[in-house]
């Protein structure tokens, strides 16, 4: 039988990968153990006879069929992880004395594991960082009494929590405890940021190119309650609590998707701040491919939203002594519905033929509009070139003098908009300084006590 007289490699290699595939990691520690135990009796005098198909054979342990059944075990679990490493040695150690040429290598093999371990955030974790779509080996869904036990491992709080999460959701206006439940599990175990590589980007496996384009997809259908469904389960697989574009999408959709959604808008921006407060610089950071946990919109979103630097200037009033500007400012929330409906060119198209803007300051006050616009739409290149002509034109209306608040403004949204774009590299960081240190100099001049917080 297989664990008393087998002496084929391919037979046991073969069970090596059926094991992982029904039990996971503990099922390929058990099946290299056994290979091991093989090897040890038989040495080789175990089939294939030919010292190059017998190579071939153990070095199929690195193959793309063993890779990709380890890719559906995402989660590690300490205890297995280390009999894996201690079976890989043992494995090791039995073809140590092997001539040169026969002998195999797992380098393959050391290299998934590695890159596994780290993604799921190193041996210390205290849930696995990374987690697989659904939990192998319980119930499904929707079974009448699925069962909960004894909590062993990271792992298995993981996988409970899901279950508990999922029957929260299912229940009436349960879905806010349901989101919180599983992200204080995912978010509140996470006590550094994921380490980085030699270029600077992390070993995280970025999101399925099919789930960026499923929100997008939601959002411009404005389906405000399935992209807020989609988004919380998306965020609970793989590694996607570190994807924060998803927390944009979670906050537009419950936003716009009316009672009882809206009421639950803050609770996406709170803890998030609270991530990032104790994980600072997280938002910086990006996969393995080079693409960013956040791109230019989520940025701006937290800067203005999240860190609260929006009570800079678009959540205070400004003070305003013409009131013929309030009817101006008025236009952006139809803008925005515009935007929504017909895109954001559309919305800046729609402003710029305001009938009745004839005046300097008119016209100023509808491209403020736009360079508004533009940036809520993440088009921050055109939101820059708008607020730089203000900026440049505002001293030939006397803004300083009778409009203070707008002219802060303006300056507010500008540097903001220049600090995101320095941080892209530090030649565009050395490029851009002069001009930052420029507006802010001027933000310190019309309001020093609300510029103080811009001063880094």
């Amino acid at each position: 039988c297989l664990c008393e007289s087998a002496k084929d490699i391919r037979v046991v290699t073969w069970y090596v990968q059926a094991r992982l595939s029904r039990d996971g990691e503990k099922g390929l520690s058990e099946g290299l153990l056994l290979l091991v135990a093989m090897l040890t009796r038989f040495g080789q005098a175990c089939h294939p006879q030919r010292p190059v198909a017998r190579k071939a054979a153990l070095e199929w342990l690195n193959s793309t069929k063993i890779i990709d059944t380890l890719s559906l075990w995402p989660e590690v679990d300490s205890h297995d992880a280390g009999l894996t490493v201690g079976a890989i040695n043992l494995l090791e150690s039995a073809v140590a004395n092997w001539p040169e040429a026969e002998k195999p290598s797992f380098a393959g093999l050391c290299t998934a594991l590695e890159n596994r371990l780290a993604r799921s955030g190193g041996m210390e974790a205290l849930v696995p960082q990374n987690s697989s779509a659904q939990e192998h080996g319980r119930e499904p869904a929707h079974s009448d009494s699925p069962q909960l036990s004894a909590v062993k491992s990271g792992r298995d709080l993981l996988d409970q929590a899901k279950l508990l999460s999922r029957w929260l959701s299912e229940q009436p206006q349960g879905w806010l405890a349901s989101h919180r439940l599983i992200k204080t599990v995912r978010w509140d175990t996470v006590d550094q940021i994921p380490p980085l590589d030699s270029s600077g980007r992390t070993r995280l496996v970025p999101p399925k190119a099919e789930y960026r384009a499923q929100l997008k997809r939601l959002y411009l259908q404005k389906n405000w309650t399935e992209l807020v469904e989609q988004a919380s389960q998306m965020f609970c697989e793989g590694v996607n609590h570190f994807w924060l574009d998803l927390q944009w999408y979670l906050w537009q959709g419950l936003s716009h998707a009316g009672h009882p959604w809206d009421a639950w808008t803050d609770s996406v921006l709170l803890d998030l701040r609270l991530l990032l407060q104790r994980l600072p610089g997280l938002e910086g950071l990006a996969w393995n491919d080079g693409t960013p946990f956040a791109d230019e919109v989520t940025t701006a979103w937290i800067a203005e939203k999240v860190n609260e630097e929006g009570l800079l200037y678009g959540d205070e009033p400004a003070t305003v002594v013409n009131s013929q500007s309030d009817d101006v400012l008025l236009l952006e929330s139809e803008a925005m519905e515009k935007g929504d409906a017909e895109g954001p060119e559309a919305a800046l198209a729609w402003l710029q033929s305001r009938p009745g803007m004839d005046t300097p300051r008119h016209r100023w006050l509808i491209r403020l509009l736009m360079a508004r616009v533009a940036e809520q739409y993440g088009r921050n290149d055109m939101a820059l070139h708008l607020l730089g002509e203000l900026t440049t034109s505002a001293p030939q209306l006397t803004l300083e003098d009778w409009e203070p608040a707008l002219l802060f403004e303006v300056q507010a949204r500008r540097l903001k908009l220049l600090r995101l774009k320095a941080g892209r590299s530090e030649s565009d960081k050395a490029r851009l300084m002069p001009e930052m240190d420029t507006l802010l100099a001027g933000l310190i001049a019309i309001d020093p006590a609300r510029a103080m917080v811009l001063c880094q």
